[in-house]
Formats: C-alpha cells, structure tokens, sequence
C-alpha cells in the first residue's frame, strides 16, 4: 500500500519501519538470539514485501497493467523455456546439481531465447520501447528468475524441508511458484521505469 500510494520512497520507509517493529517486539522477548531472529525477520520483510512493494510501483502508473504483463510473462517464459529445451535436450549438462537437480544449462538457454523473445516483443508492442531494451530486460529476468529459483532450492536444504508449504502439492508449495517473480520484480521495475519512465 505504501508503495503504491507514496512511490519508491515510501516503499523504502515501509521495509524500515518493519524492521524497527520487528525489532521492538522481539526485544519484549529478551536478548538471547536478537540478532538471528531481527535479521530473519529482516529477510523475510525484504525477501517478500519488497518484492510486493515493487510491483505496486509497476502497477501505479498509468500504463500499470502493461507494465505487470511484461514482467509476469517473460517470468513465465523463463519457466516455460527452460522445462521444455531441458526435456526436449534430455537436460544432460546440470547447471548446480547440488543445489537443483533438474536445473541444466539446457534448460538455460531456452529460458534465455524465449525471455529475450517475449520481453522484446513485449516491450516494443505494448510499452512502446526499443526492441533491444525489451532484449536487456529478457537477459535481466533471465538470470534473476534462475538465482531465485535456485536460491528457494537452497534454502530449502537448508532448512532442510522437502516443500515450503502444501496449498500446492506436488509443486514444492506455493513459494516454489512465486521464486523466480520474487527475485525477478524488483530488477524488472528499475528496468523498464528506466526504459520507459511512466507517463
């Protein structure tokens, strides 16, 4: 809300101000592990609300919802991509097996092609930018849809939990849909309020 009300600034007192009353409540609690769990409580503020907050921003402007399909859809080409050049490839050059298994470089490179593909179209017919910004965007999301993904898997191992919720069984929980779009939106507003500053 603040985000979208008030702009980057107020998105930025907002994530602050969290962080303080997280602060203030955990020190009702005593002392012992402040730190771990103020910068937990920190990640989480950050790792969702600002990412939350960010889409608002794309969404303020007057051509909002264009904005909104531009990210949402090269996302989802980024996830379409890849599954289908690493089933069609075989997927057999494994990007971090250690952290992601199925992940492949083949698997990369389609999520590359169809990104650059879908965010070049995107960006030129509905946004009215240059066809070689809706490139920079389609590489952009391509890299932060993968570190976020991966990202979620390690913190999976790391918690050492198999899914991160069961609203969506079989799909890991509903984080695993939202991991790349959280990492993506933040990178994806700066670019195309750059691109093509609102109206």
């Amino acid at each position: 809300m603040a985000a979208y009300v008030g702009g980057a600034s107020a998105l930025v007192v907002a994530l602050a101000a969290t962080v303080v009353v997280v602060t203030a409540c955990r020190l009702a609690h005593g002392a012992d592990h402040l730190l771990h769990d103020v910068a937990a409580g920190a990640f989480c503020a950050a790792y969702v609300g600002l990412p939350a907050g960010c889409a608002a921003l794309l969404t303020s402007p007057s051509d909002g919802p264009w904005r909104i399909v531009a990210c949402l859809a090269t996302v989802v080409a980024s996830d379409i991509g890849g599954y289908a050049a690493g089933v069609l490839s075989g997927g057999r050059h494994k990007l971090a097996p250690n952290v992601s298994p199925g992940k492949s470089w083949e698997g990369f490179a389609g999520s590359t092609v169809t990104c650059v593909v879908v965010a070049g179209t995107l960006m030129a017919w509905t946004l009215h930018a240059a066809v070689w910004q809706g490139v920079l965007l389609g590489l952009a999301v391509v890299c932060t849809a993968t570190v976020g993904d991966l990202g979620e898997s390690l913190l999976k191992r790391d918690i050492g939990i198999k899914d991160m919720g069961n609203l969506l069984p079989g799909h890991g929980g509903i984080m695993d849909r939202l991991d790349s779009v959280l990492c993506t939106v933040p990178v994806a507003w700066l670019l195309i309020t750059v691109f093509v500053p609102p109206p």
